[in-house]
């Protein structure tokens, strides 16, 4: 069970993505998802939503090695301002990263750097199956 849960359905609010009736009633092992699962299901694919460029990821290795402000790291990637700050956005409402005031600058900083292992533990699962899949291994 998800210890936080009515914590976690009230700051979803807006947030969790409503697809269809149907996607909403899946049925598993011949259930309905209880609520509890389909606000933790969404949430985490809110979050893998955040994850599916691949700017956004490379954002995130860079705040691991560093708070930044939107300026500094649009100037880092080679990007417009308005373009990181979106992505920030995107990345801070799925709770990946967070800010942080410092006079008239905002700082960003990552919040969850284990989401990064786990993209390189995937990867690694994947490359391991194509090798296999091509007779390389």
């Amino acid at each position: 069970m998800f210890q936080n849960y009515e914590t976690l359905k009230k700051q979803s609010q807006g947030i969790i993505d409503k697809v269809s009736t149907y996607g909403n009633n899946i049925i598993r092992k011949g259930r309905m998802m209880t609520e509890e699962e389909r606000v933790r299901c969404e949430l985490r694919a809110h979050m893998f939503k955040a994850l599916a460029h691949p700017l956004r990821i490379f954002m995130l290795e860079k705040l691991k090695e560093r708070q930044w402000c939107v300026c500094e790291l649009a100037e880092e990637l080679g990007m417009h301002k308005s373009t990181v700050s979106k992505y920030l956005t995107q990345l801070k409402e799925a709770g990946l990263v967070d800010d942080q005031k410092e006079g008239t600058l905002v700082k960003y900083h990552l919040t969850a750097p284990c989401v990064l292992d786990l993209a390189a533990c995937a990867e690694n699962a994947v490359l391991r199956n194509r090798k296999k899949q091509l007779g390389l291994s």
